[in-house]
């Protein structure tokens, strides 16, 4: 390394970091350092207790990279590790994963997982149009049955005379096996005609506190009654099963953000086979089924463009990204997605998705072994969850992801020692009980990703983005994520074989890192800072009386005129890099050209996805993806030239979001606005002092758009 790397007191970013931890992160009367120590104690006590020894030096270990931010778990880490984790269903702790049907895409979003799912013909087997005839109803009794409204549990007893009942249990297993209900008697065919009533009589109010989730207020059973009935309406709607399948998951997706329990992110993929792939390329045309990203599987065939249905298919695609000013559907290299089938034929027996909290019956068995049959057949099975980071079989899988932030350590060997133990410590998390065990078991899959990668590569190596892309200038910088590279495919095999496990299947990443990122400045993951300086302005309702305190301390205060009610207030924000002397040599996302992003992505994959050895060749491919959106101006790309540049790129990379930068200065509330350096100092030296500042949840989700790809 060309510069020592420099030493840092670990603290929140004083305002946005602050802000975000809040929000996202801090318990009750928490800091910094003890949401180190309550996550290191609960992964750490992942490992078996005859190993006392071992078990307290990764507590050690962990507790003191987690509290310097050399290791930064993912956002489920630091919101839920504690001592209970070893109790705990490994859900909660995954970012996000796959799913075959609608009632695990509905389980898995009701445990906040981001879900993708392959809405392949053969991959969508129930015909919804044979749904059961379906009835909601709630005892008289409950806090939450309105008169003339709803349907009592009394009034069905005496109306229905022949139905299939269901009593839906007070869990979130409970609410999914209602929609497994419905879900495998469509599949079978036989009950078209007949009565299913789902009671949600035992169904908490709403208010009522959630255990395990910090006693966040519940939603009550109306958000799912609402949305079965949303559900009824595909049947004879005369849609072919994926679409219906689509739509289902959508209604299902939209009860979870209607619940709170977080954003139901899902991303949607079609092979480019399939005859209606040019119907699902325009289906949210217009805004509809915006619940998720939809991206289009191709693979090398497509790319050779010999077909006339692979050139259509590639127009159409491209076509929808650029005028439809959304980027989608995106596009995913399938062929380049790792993919190890071994021991994947013993998924034939429908067993792949159960656990000790969730057993499906022995119908819908049935349904998924037909469903492992089909996938089994197929030449690919890998698809990407939501932001893109991880390869997973379309049956069903998880993201076990966590960050290492090389800037923040004081040398190599501190480095090296971080990445070592984000390792093994997301390696313990595939041990905890799981809905897709066997799945986890066989591949063993993790992610160990790098966020604060530019400041790392100026602050240690004094090169700037545009130096990072000139390959040979900046070759021990390459090198260094190398032997970065190496270091984690030496401990996952090691660990692996220590605690009894196969190698992971895959093990490094790039995800997008905005929450964990924020916490301290830090540009996310591979992307480019957004802006310079900036002011983040967070809404508040008029008469507030955190507003009129922000307002006497000098913070910049408006109130809006077309968001009636609202007022905003300004934080001035200043991201750690514009901190470190670049002197002018700082490139933002939208000022570095897609040509030279594409080059960033590659040069990302060659070194420390894929890596090399130390004579310069690659390594066996045991890399996931980066999670990248790439953006471009429309003012500066015309079609033509988009149209170029993906086919000449995009084929060279596993994934990416290609989408235009939207224009936000013709409105009159921006979450954040750019400023000059004047302009935020000027802002800065009217503040005369430092209240807690808060930050509008809507700017955490997916805020650099690194979902849809």
């Amino acid at each position: 390394m060309k510069k020592p790397v420099t030493i840092h007191t670990r603290r929140l970013t004083i305002g946005l970091g602050k802000a975000v931890a809040k929000r996202t992160i801090l318990r009750a009367g928490e800091d910094w350092t003890e949401v180190a120590k309550r996550v290191a104690k609960g992964n750490s006590s992942l490992i078996p207790a005859r190993l006392k020894k071992h078990r307290l030096a990764e507590y050690k270990l962990l507790k003191k990279h987690i509290a310097n931010a050399t290791i930064l778990m993912s956002g489920r880490h630091l919101q839920h590790g504690d001592a209970t984790q070893p109790t705990r269903n490994m859900e909660v702790f995954t970012n996000c994963s796959t799913a075959s049907a609608s009632f695990i895409v509905f389980y898995l979003l009701l445990n906040g997982s981001g879900v993708g799912r392959a809405y392949d013909d053969d991959m969508c087997l129930v015909n919804w149009d044979h749904m059961s005839v379906v009835r909601c109803v709630l005892d008289d009794k409950h806090p939450d049955f309105v008169w003339g409204e709803d349907e009592s549990v009394k009034e069905a007893r005496h109306k229905y005379a022949k139905a299939y009942w269901f009593v839906v249990p007070d869990s979130r297993e409970g609410w999914a096996q209602a929609i497994e209900k419905i879900e495998v008697m469509a599949y079978e065919k036989k009950y078209k005609d007949d009565l299913l009533v789902l009671d949600f009589s035992k169904v908490r109010p709403k208010g009522s506190p959630i255990g395990g989730m910090q006693d966040r207020p519940a939603s009550g059973p109306k958000p799912l009654m609402r949305a079965i009935q949303k559900v009824t309406t595909v049947k004879n709607a005369g849609m072919p099963s994926w679409k219906q399948a689509m739509f289902v998951d959508h209604y299902l997706a939209e009860c979870v953000l209607v619940g709170g329990a977080r954003r139901a992110a899902r991303i949607a993929t079609k092979v480019w086979t399939d005859p209606d792939i040019f119907d699902f390329i325009d289906l949210k045309q217009g805004g509809f089924l915006w619940s998720a990203n939809d991206s289009v599987a191709v693979d090398d065939k497509f790319w050779q463009q010999k077909a006339k249905h692979a050139k259509r298919v590639l127009d159409a695609v491209l076509h929808a990204s650029y005028h439809h000013d959304t980027g989608e559907p995106g596009l995913f290299n399938q062929h380049r997605f790792v993919q190890n089938d071994t021991g994947f034929d013993g998924y034939r027996d429908g067993k792949y998705a159960i656990s000790n909290k969730y057993q499906p019956g022995k119908k819908t068995t049935r349904m998924l072994s037909h469903l492992a049959r089909n996938a089994g057949s197929k030449v690919y099975m890998q698809i990407p969850n939501p932001c893109g980071e991880i390869t997973l079989n379309m049956l069903g899988g998880y993201c076990v992801i966590a960050d290492v932030v090389p800037y923040h350590a004081p040398d190599f060997a501190s480095a090296l020692e971080a990445f070592r133990a984000a390792t093994r410590a997301l390696i313990r998390v595939n041990t905890m009980d799981s809905l897709y065990n066997r799945e986890v078991s066989r591949t063993n899959r993790i992610g160990v990703s790098m966020t604060g990668i530019h400041e790392f590569g100026w602050n240690a190596f004094g090169y700037s983005f545009r130096d990072l892309i000139n390959e040979e200038k900046s070759k021990d910088f390459w090198l260094t994520l190398a032997a970065f590279k190496r270091a984690v495919v030496d401990e996952a095999e090691k660990y692996s074989r220590f605690l009894g496990l196969v190698t992971p299947h895959t093990n490094t990443t790039i995800k997008p890192a905005g929450t964990t990122s924020k916490l301290f400045g830090l540009s996310e993951g591979a992307h480019l800072p957004a802006m310079r300086e900036y002011i983040r302005w967070v809404q508040f309702i008029n008469g507030d009386p955190l507003v009129a305190k922000y307002k006497k301390e000098g913070y910049p205060v408006r109130e809006l005129k077309s968001y009636h009610g609202t007022t905003v207030v300004g934080f001035p924000t200043q991201p750690e890099i514009c901190r470190l002397g670049m002197n002018g040599e700082l490139v933002t996302a939208g000022e570095a050209t897609p040509e030279e992003q594409f080059k960033w992505l590659m040069l990302l994959e060659k070194y420390w996805i894929v890596g090399i050895d130390e004579s310069g060749n690659p390594l066996p491919d045991t890399g996931n993806q980066v999670s990248y959106t790439l953006k471009y101006k429309k003012d500066k790309v015309n079609f033509r030239h988009f149209k170029a540049m993906m086919k000449k790129y995009y084929s060279q990379v596993k994934c990416a979001s290609v989408m235009p930068q939207q224009e936000l200065t013709a409105y009159e509330y921006q979450p954040e606005e750019a400023v000059t350096i004047g302009d935020f100092m000027k802002t800065l030296n009217e503040i005369t002092g430092e209240l807690d500042e808060d930050i509008d949840l809507e700017v955490l989700k997916c805020d650099t758009g690194a979902c849809p790809i």
